[in-house]
Protein backbone atom coordinates (compact mmCIF):
# COMPACT_ATOMS: atom_id res chain seq x y z
CA UNK A 1 0.00 0.00 0.00
CA UNK A 2 1.02 3.63 -0.95
CA UNK A 3 1.98 5.88 1.78
CA UNK A 4 -1.16 7.48 3.43
CA UNK A 5 -2.12 11.09 1.66
CA UNK A 6 -4.11 13.99 3.65
CA UNK A 7 -6.09 15.30 0.65
CA UNK A 8 -8.27 17.44 2.50
CA UNK A 9 -8.96 18.70 6.35
CA UNK A 10 -9.82 15.37 8.02
CA UNK A 11 -9.56 13.03 4.74
CA UNK A 12 -6.86 10.73 4.37
CA UNK A 13 -6.18 8.41 1.28
CA UNK A 14 -4.88 5.02 0.95
CA UNK A 15 -4.04 3.30 -2.19
CA UNK A 16 -3.72 -0.33 -2.23
CA UNK A 17 -0.75 -2.12 -5.05
CA UNK A 18 -3.93 -3.85 -6.54
CA UNK A 19 -5.75 -1.76 -9.64
CA UNK A 20 -4.69 1.14 -7.53
CA UNK A 21 -7.47 0.36 -5.31
CA UNK A 22 -8.03 3.46 -2.59
CA UNK A 23 -9.51 3.54 0.83
CA UNK A 24 -10.85 6.89 2.13
CA UNK A 25 -10.96 7.41 6.00
CA UNK A 26 -12.78 10.80 7.11
CA UNK A 27 -12.85 12.32 10.43
CA UNK A 28 -15.24 13.98 12.36
CA UNK A 29 -13.76 15.05 16.05
CA UNK A 30 -12.89 11.76 17.39
CA UNK A 31 -15.03 9.52 14.98
CA UNK A 32 -13.80 8.35 11.67
CA UNK A 33 -16.00 6.79 8.57
CA UNK A 34 -13.89 3.65 6.72
CA UNK A 35 -14.91 4.35 2.72
CA UNK A 36 -14.42 0.86 1.13
CA UNK A 37 -11.33 -0.65 2.55
CA UNK A 38 -9.03 -2.66 0.58
CA UNK A 39 -7.49 -4.70 -0.55
CA UNK A 40 -5.30 -7.51 0.17
CA UNK A 41 -4.84 -8.62 3.92
CA UNK A 42 -2.01 -6.58 5.06
CA UNK A 43 -3.39 -3.47 3.59
CA UNK A 44 -6.72 -4.11 4.97
CA UNK A 45 -4.57 -4.15 8.61
CA UNK A 46 -2.96 -1.10 7.18
CA UNK A 47 -6.02 0.81 7.24
CA UNK A 48 -7.09 0.27 10.55
CA UNK A 49 -3.29 1.37 11.41
CA UNK A 50 -4.38 4.60 9.89
CA UNK A 51 -7.27 4.98 12.24
CA UNK A 52 -5.69 3.87 15.38
CA UNK A 53 -3.04 6.75 14.64
CA UNK A 54 -5.50 9.28 14.13
CA UNK A 55 -6.55 9.42 17.27
CA UNK A 56 -10.07 8.85 16.17
CA UNK A 57 -12.34 5.60 16.65
CA UNK A 58 -14.26 3.75 13.84
CA UNK A 59 -17.87 4.44 14.00
CA UNK A 60 -18.97 3.24 10.63
CA UNK A 61 -18.31 1.72 7.40
CA UNK A 62 -19.20 2.87 4.09
CA UNK A 63 -19.22 0.60 0.96
CA UNK A 64 -20.28 2.67 -2.64
CA UNK A 65 -21.41 -0.24 -4.28
CA UNK A 66 -21.43 -3.95 -4.30
CA UNK A 67 -18.70 -5.35 -5.68
CA UNK A 68 -16.17 -7.21 -3.96
CA UNK A 69 -13.51 -5.26 -3.43
CA UNK A 70 -15.60 -2.48 -2.02
CA UNK A 71 -17.17 -4.34 0.39
CA UNK A 72 -14.40 -5.87 2.68
CA UNK A 73 -13.28 -5.25 6.55
CA UNK A 74 -10.46 -6.17 9.00
CA UNK A 75 -10.96 -7.51 12.44
CA UNK A 76 -9.08 -5.09 13.34
CA UNK A 77 -11.61 -2.57 12.46
CA UNK A 78 -14.49 -2.30 15.51
CA UNK A 79 -17.94 -4.21 14.56
CA UNK A 80 -19.77 -1.20 12.90
CA UNK A 81 -22.56 -0.42 11.27
CA UNK A 82 -21.11 -0.53 7.78
CA UNK A 83 -23.75 1.26 5.23
CA UNK A 84 -24.58 1.33 1.35
CA UNK A 85 -27.67 1.47 -0.69
CA UNK A 86 -30.63 -0.95 -0.18
CA UNK A 87 -29.86 -2.18 -3.11
CA UNK A 88 -26.39 -3.38 -2.66
CA UNK A 89 -27.20 -4.79 0.65
CA UNK A 90 -30.01 -6.53 -0.73
CA UNK A 91 -27.45 -8.06 -3.47
CA UNK A 92 -25.24 -9.18 -0.47
CA UNK A 93 -27.56 -10.60 1.06
CA UNK A 94 -29.46 -12.63 -1.71
CA UNK A 95 -26.30 -13.13 -4.31
CA UNK A 96 -23.73 -13.50 -1.35
CA UNK A 97 -21.92 -16.21 -3.01
CA UNK A 98 -21.66 -14.99 -6.29
CA UNK A 99 -20.33 -11.20 -5.36
CA UNK A 100 -17.95 -12.80 -3.47
CA UNK A 101 -16.70 -15.50 -4.97
CA UNK A 102 -13.57 -13.84 -6.75
CA UNK A 103 -12.47 -13.03 -3.24
CA UNK A 104 -11.55 -17.05 -2.58
CA UNK A 105 -7.49 -17.92 -3.19
CA UNK A 106 -7.11 -14.16 -2.40
CA UNK A 107 -8.42 -13.60 1.52
CA UNK A 108 -8.72 -16.12 4.39
CA UNK A 109 -12.48 -17.35 4.97
CA UNK A 110 -12.23 -15.30 8.21
CA UNK A 111 -11.84 -12.03 6.09
CA UNK A 112 -14.58 -13.74 3.56
CA UNK A 113 -16.50 -14.26 6.56
CA UNK A 114 -17.21 -10.56 7.13
CA UNK A 115 -17.06 -8.61 4.08
CA UNK A 116 -19.95 -7.53 2.56
CA UNK A 117 -21.78 -7.51 5.92
CA UNK A 118 -23.82 -4.32 5.03
CA UNK A 119 -27.43 -2.18 6.25
CA UNK A 120 -28.93 0.61 4.55
CA UNK A 121 -27.06 3.77 5.51
CA UNK A 122 -30.13 6.33 7.75
CA UNK A 123 -32.55 7.49 5.37
CA UNK A 124 -31.96 5.95 2.48
CA UNK A 125 -34.72 5.54 0.16
CA UNK A 126 -35.48 1.91 -2.00
CA UNK A 127 -36.36 2.12 -5.06
CA UNK A 128 -39.80 2.42 -5.90
CA UNK A 129 -40.81 -0.63 -7.36
CA UNK A 130 -42.27 -0.06 -10.72
CA UNK A 131 -38.62 1.18 -11.68
CA UNK A 132 -37.36 -1.17 -14.01
CA UNK A 133 -33.97 -2.88 -13.82
CA UNK A 134 -33.48 -3.02 -17.65
CA UNK A 135 -33.72 -1.13 -19.64
CA UNK A 136 -32.88 2.37 -18.09
CA UNK A 137 -34.80 5.02 -19.68
CA UNK A 138 -32.83 8.35 -20.41
CA UNK A 139 -35.56 9.80 -17.85
CA UNK A 140 -34.84 7.30 -14.60
CA UNK A 141 -35.93 9.29 -11.51
CA UNK A 142 -33.00 8.45 -9.28
CA UNK A 143 -33.41 9.03 -5.52
CA UNK A 144 -32.87 12.44 -4.31
CA UNK A 145 -29.37 13.17 -2.53
CA UNK A 146 -29.24 12.22 0.93
CA UNK A 147 -27.53 14.89 3.97
CA UNK A 148 -25.99 12.53 6.50
CA UNK A 149 -25.30 14.12 10.28
CA UNK A 150 -22.27 12.94 11.61
CA UNK A 151 -20.30 14.71 14.41
CA UNK A 152 -19.45 18.40 12.97
CA UNK A 153 -19.71 17.10 9.65
CA UNK A 154 -21.96 16.35 7.35
CA UNK A 155 -21.76 13.37 4.30
CA UNK A 156 -24.22 14.06 1.14
CA UNK A 157 -25.25 10.87 0.16
CA UNK A 158 -25.54 10.90 -4.54
CA UNK A 159 -26.96 7.21 -5.34
CA UNK A 160 -27.39 6.58 -9.67
CA UNK A 161 -27.21 3.11 -11.72
CA UNK A 162 -23.92 4.00 -13.12
CA UNK A 163 -20.99 1.52 -13.09
CA UNK A 164 -23.30 -0.49 -11.35
CA UNK A 165 -27.16 -0.26 -9.97
CA UNK A 166 -27.08 1.31 -6.44
CA UNK A 167 -23.93 2.60 -6.73
CA UNK A 168 -23.03 6.34 -4.59
CA UNK A 169 -20.77 9.09 -4.27
CA UNK A 170 -19.92 10.82 -1.06
CA UNK A 171 -19.33 14.30 -0.93
CA UNK A 172 -17.61 15.84 2.23
CA UNK A 173 -19.11 19.86 1.27
CA UNK A 174 -16.83 21.56 4.24
CA UNK A 175 -14.01 19.71 2.78
CA UNK A 176 -15.16 20.48 -1.13
CA UNK A 177 -14.22 16.56 -1.50
CA UNK A 178 -16.01 13.42 -3.38
CA UNK A 179 -15.47 10.05 -2.82
CA UNK A 180 -16.90 8.73 -6.44
CA UNK A 181 -16.57 4.80 -6.16
CA UNK A 182 -15.84 3.23 -9.65
CA UNK A 183 -16.82 6.72 -11.23
CA UNK A 184 -14.22 9.37 -12.72
CA UNK A 185 -10.90 7.62 -12.78
CA UNK A 186 -7.68 8.26 -14.10
CA UNK A 187 -6.86 4.96 -15.01
CA UNK A 188 -10.04 3.51 -16.20
CA UNK A 189 -12.90 4.44 -18.74
CA UNK A 190 -16.11 4.73 -17.69
CA UNK A 191 -17.48 1.03 -16.95
CA UNK A 192 -21.36 0.53 -17.11
CA UNK A 193 -23.32 -2.48 -14.88
CA UNK A 194 -21.95 -5.54 -17.14
CA UNK A 195 -25.72 -6.33 -17.43
CA UNK A 196 -26.72 -2.91 -19.42
CA UNK A 197 -27.82 -3.19 -22.56
CA UNK A 198 -26.91 0.14 -23.59
CA UNK A 199 -25.04 3.29 -22.30
CA UNK A 200 -28.29 5.05 -20.62
CA UNK A 201 -27.85 4.20 -16.88
CA UNK A 202 -24.15 5.47 -17.11
CA UNK A 203 -25.12 8.85 -19.08
CA UNK A 204 -27.99 9.37 -16.34
CA UNK A 205 -25.14 8.78 -13.44
CA UNK A 206 -22.94 11.49 -15.20
CA UNK A 207 -24.97 14.12 -15.16
CA UNK A 208 -26.27 13.03 -11.53
CA UNK A 209 -22.47 13.53 -10.93
CA UNK A 210 -21.84 16.95 -13.19
CA UNK A 211 -23.43 19.53 -10.71
CA UNK A 212 -20.95 18.44 -7.61
CA UNK A 213 -18.10 17.59 -9.56
CA UNK A 214 -17.96 21.60 -10.20
CA UNK A 215 -18.55 22.65 -7.13
CA UNK A 216 -16.29 19.95 -5.73
CA UNK A 217 -12.07 21.21 -4.94
CA UNK A 218 -11.16 17.20 -4.67
CA UNK A 219 -12.07 13.78 -6.47
CA UNK A 220 -11.27 10.62 -5.28
CA UNK A 221 -11.75 7.91 -7.71
CA UNK A 222 -12.04 4.01 -6.51
CA UNK A 223 -9.34 3.12 -9.00
CA UNK A 224 -6.38 5.85 -9.46
CA UNK A 225 -5.45 9.22 -8.18
CA UNK A 226 -7.09 11.70 -6.07
CA UNK A 227 -6.90 15.06 -7.97
CA UNK A 228 -7.50 18.65 -7.08
CA UNK A 229 -9.21 18.87 -10.88
CA UNK A 230 -12.62 17.35 -11.02
CA UNK A 231 -13.88 19.04 -13.60
CA UNK A 232 -10.38 17.19 -15.99
CA UNK A 233 -12.09 13.66 -14.85
CA UNK A 234 -15.70 14.64 -15.90
CA UNK A 235 -14.68 16.21 -19.24
CA UNK A 236 -12.55 12.99 -20.06
CA UNK A 237 -15.68 10.70 -19.36
CA UNK A 238 -17.93 12.89 -21.28
CA UNK A 239 -15.02 12.91 -24.35
CA UNK A 240 -14.42 9.94 -24.64
CA UNK A 241 -19.04 8.57 -24.20
CA UNK A 242 -19.53 11.17 -26.64
CA UNK A 243 -17.21 10.05 -29.33
CA UNK A 244 -18.80 6.63 -28.65
CA UNK A 245 -22.08 8.30 -29.27
CA UNK A 246 -20.78 9.78 -31.96
CA UNK A 247 -19.06 6.68 -33.69
CA UNK A 248 -16.09 8.23 -33.85
CA UNK A 249 -12.50 6.48 -33.40
CA UNK A 250 -11.47 6.79 -29.49
CA UNK A 251 -8.54 8.21 -28.45
CA UNK A 252 -7.85 7.46 -24.75
CA UNK A 253 -4.54 6.63 -23.00
CA UNK A 254 -6.90 4.67 -20.48
CA UNK A 255 -8.15 1.92 -23.17
CA UNK A 256 -4.94 -0.91 -22.41
CA UNK A 257 -4.81 -3.84 -23.76
CA UNK A 258 -6.69 -6.74 -21.45
CA UNK A 259 -9.41 -6.10 -19.38
CA UNK A 260 -9.88 -2.55 -20.33
CA UNK A 261 -9.86 -2.80 -24.22
CA UNK A 262 -12.47 -5.65 -23.71
CA UNK A 263 -15.14 -3.41 -22.27
CA UNK A 264 -14.14 -0.67 -24.67
CA UNK A 265 -15.62 -2.65 -26.62
CA UNK A 266 -18.26 -3.47 -24.65
CA UNK A 267 -18.90 0.12 -24.69
CA UNK A 268 -18.66 0.35 -28.32
CA UNK A 269 -21.56 -2.48 -28.66
CA UNK A 270 -23.65 -0.41 -26.07
CA UNK A 271 -23.55 3.03 -28.13
CA UNK A 272 -24.78 1.50 -30.68
CA UNK A 273 -27.37 0.28 -28.90
CA UNK A 274 -28.09 3.94 -27.01
CA UNK A 275 -31.17 5.95 -28.28
CA UNK A 276 -30.13 9.52 -29.07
Amino acid sequence: MRPCVEVAPGVLVMTSRREATTSTLVLSGDRAIVVDPAWDVDELSAVAAVVDSSGATCTAGFATHEHYDHVLWHPALPDVPRWSTPWSCDRLTTDRDEVLSPLHGDLSPDLIDIAGRLIPYPGAPRPAADVPLIPYPRDTQLPAPVALAWGDREIVVHEHDAHVRGHVALEIPDAGVLIAGDMLSDVEIPLPDLGDPDLSAYLVGLDRLADVVKRCRVLIPGHGTPTEDPMSRLDADRRYLDALLRGSDVRDDRITPGFLAEMHEENVRRARATKA
